[in-house]
């Protein structure tokens, strides 16, 4: 048996079986605990694939920015069988991931030949950067498994009269609308490949598939349309010329997408060793020889166009502070670059050296495959990459699921407007014992749970989520004391318990005090906490604060109880000024405010009436800071102690 070019099928058959196997292989092995934990985005997919065994089953989902339907209605077929898991959520992208070193293959065994598909299906089996994502609910890895089948469909069209081809080229071209946002570009390239191929196409062909491709796709565009909210805003998130400077981010972001090919990788962990090249230093050279050569030559040259293409969603795309490149975006563009470099080194020895080519190509896969099997237990064992995918997270998750009548606070240190999270809805099947609170860190309904754990974070993503632990006060405040804590690798978490109690609370009226640098304390209020058995009351200040900027110094506020009769300091608390963000004062923004709390000792404080004050001072020299005009006061107004008068 012999291929298409005479050599025997078993040179090229064997070694494809082998890579396929090896890269189910990397995608499968310990998935359900490699990425650690489950990310929130891998959560959302999750969730709406629970939603859809209870019926909902929309054509494009709000949740998370909007997604395309697709993946998610397959994640939902394996959570059918395998249950709600991290295993089950991720199956799907691995056998995507595998599927797309097959369709890599066929495409390059069309447009190149045997063993230069070989070389480029390999890279793609095995290099680190197809590998990680597709080990992680992603959209994206649907759509890369589809689009070397779309762009295949799309080169058989080439010197056909029949319409047929056009159209089931349209018709994945529509198809994979539903898979990421990227997709949105293929159109763009079928275009471009319509011109440079405008010879050997028929152009009544060409509008067929686009329309066909409009005609799938409808449905989707439609459902859009109708929720554009969701539908628009990642793209209104990210889109580059929405930001500050465009043009010099615009080069910024073009040169940082050029390094990928040997010199630099996607900074964040989340996808990637900061820094690492998508592209392997030793894979690079050959893309480039294989680029320059295919421009004389009309299939090669197709991939060169996909390339330059599908690269500008990674380009046009601003995520936060720019970290350029993002793998995730430009991952469609992954066949094509290593069948360039399949290419490339087939074209440098020639010939006459194929089999030299062939083997030194296996060679750099099995190099690739062997930097990716290390780079990526280093990876997964990293703290940074623990800590990115919120691993402690399960944890919390399993703690609710198991303690039903437990009542968990959550804080998380960015605006989540929502009072839940989606790996804890998605492994917990939707329980309800627990709340995400975000920035200001204030409970909007104190719980009424016999018990309550609050999750402190010790580092990680949300390490500076609620820093001045005024969930903790709260609760207290609301009539609830300490019972235990359970530790964890990047949290702890507090239970609380409920007893008899008496709190109030009364607010100054006194003030502001304002300094020179535009500092402004006001708007104190004191509160008192009074359990059974305790042998006085807890004393507590909550204290609002405005700047108009960021200060050149860290600012500090001491807040203390003055004996009006003697003039005496008889209590007094010192903490640093922080905004919602845990912040110090030269980081602050413009303008900001926040809240403060100060809590004093538990040590019984005489009855009398007290004078509130607020010194701002310098936190390094421990200077007070010179207050505006005349006013030298630091009073807030009085308070009468005891504040707690009745009996628990």
């Amino acid at each position: 048996m012999h291929t298409t070019q005479g050599r025997p099928a078993a040179v090229i058959i064997l070694p494809l079986l082998a890579l396929l196997l090896a890269a189910f292989f990397l995608r499968v092995y310990r998935l359900d605990v490699a990425p650690p934990g489950l990310h929130f985005d891998e959560g959302a997919n999750g969730t709406d694939a629970l939603r859809i065994w209870q019926g909902v089953t929309p054509l494009f989902f709000p949740d998370n920015n909007g997604r395309e339907p697709l993946y998610i209605y397959l994640v939902s077929l394996f959570i059918g069988v395998l249950g709600n898991n991290p295993l089950a959520l991720r199956l799907p992208a691995a056998f995507a991931g595998t599927l797309a070193v097959a369709t890599t293959f066929a495409l390059g065994r069309r447009l190149l030949d045997d063993r230069a598909a070989l070389i480029g299906a390999g890279f793609v089996a095995v290099t680190f950067w197809t590998v990680a994502l597709s080990r992680i609910s992603y959209r994206a890895n649907l759509f890369l498994a589809l689009f070397s089948l779309w762009l295949l469909l799309w080169w058989r069209c080439r010197g056909r009269n029949d319409l047929r081809p056009y159209v089931l080229a349209g018709l994945l071209l529509g198809v994979m609308q539903y898979t990421y946002i990227a997709a949105r570009f293929a159109p763009l390239l079928l275009i471009v490949l319509a011109v440079d191929w405008r010879r050997t196409l028929r152009w009544r062909g060409v509008v067929a598939s686009l329309l066909t491709a409009a005609l799938v796709a409808a449905p989707l565009a439609v459902a859009i349309y109708l929720n554009p909210a969701a539908g628009f805003q990642r793209s209104q998130q990210v889109w580059l010329f929405a930001r500050p400077e465009p043009l010099a981010l615009f080069w910024f972001q073009f040169v940082e997408h050029l390094k990928m090919f040997g010199l630099t990788g996607d900074p964040i962990w989340l996808h990637n060793i900061p820094g690492r090249p998508p592209v392997a230093w030793f894979v690079a050279p050959f893309f480039v020889i294989g680029a320059l050569f295919s421009v004389r030559s009309v299939a090669p040259r197709a991939l060169l166009w996909t390339v330059l293409v599908m690269i500008w969603p990674g380009i046009l795309a601003v995520s936060g502070t720019p970290l350029p490149p993002n793998h995730l975006r430009v991952l469609v563009i992954a066949p094509a670059v290593f069948l360039l470099a399949g290419y490339g080194i087939m074209r440098f020895f020639g010939e006459r050296r194929a089999g030299w080519a062939l083997l030194l190509g296996l060679l750099l896969v099995t190099t690739d495959g062997a930097l990716t099997y290390r780079d990526y237990a280093r990876w997964q064992a990293a703290r940074e990459s623990f800590e990115q995918y919120d691993a402690d997270m399960l944890n919390i998750a399993a703690a609710i699921e198991a303690n039903p009548e437990t009542f968990y606070i959550v804080p998380v240190s960015w605006g989540w407007p929502r009072r839940n999270y989606w790996s804890i809805d998605f492994i917990t099947d939707f329980n309800t014992n627990y709340a995400v609170v975000e920035r200001p860190f204030v409970l909007s309904d104190p719980p009424t749970a016999p018990r309550v754990g609050l999750v402190r974070w010790l580092a990680g993503m949300h390490a500076d989520a609620d820093p001045q632990h005024r969930l903790a006060a709260q609760l207290r405040l609301a009539g609830y004391v300490a019972d235990g804590v359970e530790q964890g690798r990047t949290y702890q978490i507090e239970y609380f318990r409920p007893v008899a109690a008496v709190t109030e609370r009364v607010e100054l009226t006194g003030g502001p005090v304002v300094t020179q640098s535009g500092v402004t304390l006001d708007k104190a209020t004191v509160y008192c906490f009074l359990p059974a058995g305790a042998p006085a009351e807890q004393i507590a200040v909550d204290l609002a604060w405005q700047a108009p900027g960021p200060q050149p110094v860290d600012v500090s506020a001491s807040v203390r109880l003055v004996r009006v009769t003697d003039g005496n300091t008889v209590a007094q608390v010192d903490a640093w000024l922080q905004n919602a963000n845990g912040r110090t004062a030269r980081a602050w923004e413009t303008p900001d405010n926040g809240t403060q709390f100060f809590e004093f000792s538990g040590d019984p404080l005489p009855p009398g009436v007290y004078e509130v004050w607020a010194i701002p001072y310098e936190t390094e020299s421990t200077q007070a800071l010179p207050l505006a005009g005349d006013n030298s006061a630091y009073s807030l107004g009085q308070i009468e102690l005891p504040l707690c008068t009745e009996a628990p």
